[in-house]
């Protein structure tokens, strides 16, 4: 029964858009950033690593494998070497996880629900519209989720059985989703305040809780360090976003992923799961019913805790995406299941049945029908064009909103390695991860950015008509487009599901002389404070 979730999961993957199709700004970038890994390893620069990741990024400049942590990318790894790069592959990654996190959802909940129960349960989690949304793209949140979900398996386990193990393998699964998305680290917070609830003083007197809190203290040191040196514009959204939605003090702060969980779950699940929760607390009645006594008046802490730990860590959090709280949806589910099991235990036993598979199919018919996973194409035709055209060991300059999602399927055309890309962005202007925190224009004059073009090599230009064209900066390189030494040479749809800004790309070609040979180029890294400065 368990394969139902897992088979579910693979259905709803096939409506992913495929083929160089991205959406979201950080799906191509963890895909590139998993190929980095593969030609890093295959190059073994081990006399100068930093100068490889420098050369790399001026090459491909949509790296962002210091700024997130690495798990996912090293596991990308094998993947790209047995499949070779390509969109696809990425979202193969991406798969297999969804299956893992959709057979540890089962297991989680067959230790409180009967096994067809247990189906309905994961299957919601499976098809709720804001995991699946996400969960069909090169995103880390369903990764992570999937080692979240099987580190709460062992650890509900250690708790029925008090077996040291299964608390260090709980613990192990915990610091590798850490190491998937550093947000799921809420997790550790309610599981010691449950550890707490539980045993009280006689926790400060078993080595194995001290033991696994001190080896995961250590394994995490070192992605500690990244996010220090590397990952400020990281913390800055967190704790300190000058454009923050809404004020941390504020009414509405704290209600803001509440409002969004009708579009992450749906409402007859929220429904239920609000009914659950007023019964419950009005009659007292206990959440779940394992047929391990001892455990019997703990479980609703577990469930609790998970959520309401897991709701304030997520609403102190300056940056605002519903994307972030998916991990505390599963407690909500868990509501609604305990009136469910109420139900049936009133004698309602049609009415229940009926729920249970009234509510799974009811997600899945939101998912499938209202909730489809946007795309943008054209992006990988763009990238096929250039890769047929471009000149050998030529530059490429990009301007455009998607700069990662032709960076990406520029990289996956193998035969030309030789190709750079250059962003017309980091020419331009100097600018943190978005406009929004903060934006300073270069003093570029028309003539200066020509020769700039010509010296770096720039055959061709790949451009969205209209991008940032309220910067003066980017004004001149429109003007420099249009003069005679451009010339437009191809224009590339770009069809999406969605009112995407973008409606086509044009590509020019440059019609001036350009340096045969690439030269070094200076990056402005705003994010890290620091600029880097390629060897060619």
């Amino acid at each position: 029964m368990s394969l139902i979730p897992a088979l579910l999961a693979v259905l709803l993957f096939l409506g992913a858009p495929t083929n160089g199709d991205f959406y979201w700004s950080e799906a191509p970038r963890n895909a590139l950033n998993g190929v980095f890994l593969k030609d890093f390893l295959e190059a073994m620069p081990w006399r100068d690593p930093t100068g490889f990741a420098y050369d790399y990024y001026a090459q491909y400049p949509a790296l962002t494998i210091l700024f997130y942590p690495p798990l996912f990318y090293a596991i990308s790894v094998p993947f790209y070497w047995l499949f070779g790069v390509s969109h696809n592959t990425a979202l193969l990654v991406v798969l297999a996880h969804y299956v893992a996190y959709a057979l540890g959802a089962w297991r989680l909940f067959r230790f409180f629900l009967s096994p067809l129960q247990s189906v309905a349960a994961a299957s919601i989690l499976v098809a709720a519209p804001e995991i699946a949304f996400w969960g069909r793209q090169v995103m880390l949140e369903v990764p992570a989720f999937a080692f979240l979900i099987w580190a709460s398996v062992y650890f509900v386990a250690f708790r029925q059985t008090n077996r040291p193990a299964l608390l260090y393998l709980a613990t192990a699964l915990l610091v590798l989703a850490i190491y998937t998305k550093i947000s799921v680290a809420f997790m550790a917070i309610a599981w010691a305040v449950i550890l707490l609830t539980e045993n009280r003083a006689a926790l400060l007197r078993d080595k194995h809780i001290w033991a696994t809190a001190l080896l995961a203290t250590l394994a995490l040191i070192p992605l500690v360090a990244l996010t220090i040196k590397f990952g400020q514009v990281n913390v800055q959204s967190a704790l300190n976003m000058p454009d923050a939605a809404t004020s941390r003090a504020s009414l509405s702060n704290w209600l803001w992923y509440l409002k969004r969980l009708p579009d992450q779950l749906g409402w007859p699940v929220l429904v239920i799961s609000a009914l659950g929760a007023a019964v419950i607390g009005a009659r007292h009645l206990r959440l779940i019913h394992p047929t391990n006594e001892t455990s019997l008046d703990l479980d609703p802490v577990f469930w609790i805790l998970w959520g309401m730990v897991g709701y304030v860590f997520f609403s102190l959090i300056d940056l605002k995406e519903a994307r972030h709280s998916i991990f505390v949806l599963p407690p909500i589910v868990m509501l609604a299941c305990a009136l469910l099991v109420q139900i049936k235990k009133l004698g309602c036993t049609r009415t229940a049945n009926f729920l249970w598979i009234a509510l799974p199919a009811a997600v899945v018919f939101q998912t499938v029908y209202f909730r489809p996973v946007w795309y943008v194409g054209g992006y990988a035709a763009a990238a096929e064009f250039i890769a047929d055209h471009a000149p050998e060991n030529s530059s490429i300059l990009f301007s455009g909103t998607r700069d990662g999602s032709f960076i990406f399927n520029l990289r996956a055309r193998e035969e030309r390695p030789d190709l750079r890309v250059v962003r017309a962005d980091k020419l331009l202007v100097r600018v943190a991860a978005r406009r929004e925190l903060g934006l300073e224009e270069k003093n570029v004059s028309e003539p200066e950015l020509r020769d700039q073009i010509n010296r770096l090599g720039v055959s061709y230009v790949v451009a969205q008509p209209g991008f940032w064209s309220d910067l003066d900066a980017m004004q001149k390189l429109e003007r420099v487009l249009a003069s005679d030494r451009f010339e437009v040479v191809a224009t590339i749809p770009t069809p999406s599901n969605y009112n995407a800004p973008e409606k086509h790309l044009l590509i020019y070609r440059n019609t001036s002389p350009i340096n045969a040979a690439k030269t070094g180029i200076e990056i402005d890294l705003p994010m890290i404070g620091r600029s880097i400065k390629s060897s060619e």
